[in-house]
Parts: structure tokens; sequence; C-alpha cells
């Protein structure tokens, strides 16, 4: 039986995360994550880039974000997160549908997208963190 692959395109939008709690899919530890598509977004102080990303579902992608600021930003994708399959080794990354970077960091999320999590436009947004 050969699986179904969407192809997404995930508008980043303004939105807030989502309030009720966000559980987090293990990946196989067999997944190619060294060839999988890297992804890169660069949060900053008033938004993010890009913003539309496109995801193949079933296949692995590498979710690198930049915080470009000083302060603290979070990337909010509760849905996108909550169906798609994360390397066990990031899920620790992965808190209520967020990522949260202080001032310069970087981070590598690996996923898998899902047929649940492509397909449709997704909210995402990154949020800056006050102190």
């Amino acid at each position: 039986m050969k699986a179904l692959l969407a192809l997404a395109s995930i508008t980043l939008l303004s939105a807030c995360a989502a309030t009720r709690p966000i559980e987090t899919h293990a990946a196989s530890a067999a997944t190619d994550f060294p060839h999988a598509q890297r992804v890169a977004i660069t949060l900053w102080n008033s938004g993010f880039t890009p913003s539309n990303i496109d995801f193949v579902a079933g296949k692995p992608h590498v979710l690198m974000l930049k915080d470009s600021g000083a302060g603290g930003h979070d990337f909010n994708a509760a849905e996108f997160l909550a169906a798609a399959a994360i390397a066990p080794a990031d899920a620790s990354q992965v808190a209520g549908g967020r990522i949260e970077l202080v001032g310069h960091q970087t981070a590598s999320i690996h996923v898998i997208p899902t047929a649940a999590s492509t397909g449709r436009h997704v909210p995402i947004s990154a949020m800056r963190r006050w102190a």
C-alpha cells in the first residue's frame, strides 16, 4: 500500500498559543534525519521569517530556529507540533506547543509532519518574552 503524501503550506500567523495541554508524539529512532529537509526560521523583535513553509507529510524535516534578537522569543506552533512526530531527543524542547529561545540562541527540532499537521494553513507565531 502506497503512503499518501500531502504537501502543505503553513502560513505563519500572529496567534496565541493553545491553552490546552499539547502532547508530542515520538518519531522513530530509525528516522533518516541526517538527510532531512532543513527549514530555517529566524525570530526577531517584530516577527519572523519565512512567512510560508512547505512540508511533505511523512518526510523528516529539521526546524532550524534562530533568535536574532537580544531578548527571548517563543516559537508557537501548537497544532502543528501536536500532530507531528518529534525526535525523542528534541521532545524536551517542545513545551505546551511552543519552543522557547533566549537571545541569540539557536535550536534544531527534528519533526515528521503527519497528514493531520499538513494540508491546510496552520497558525504559527513568534512572541517576544519580556523579563
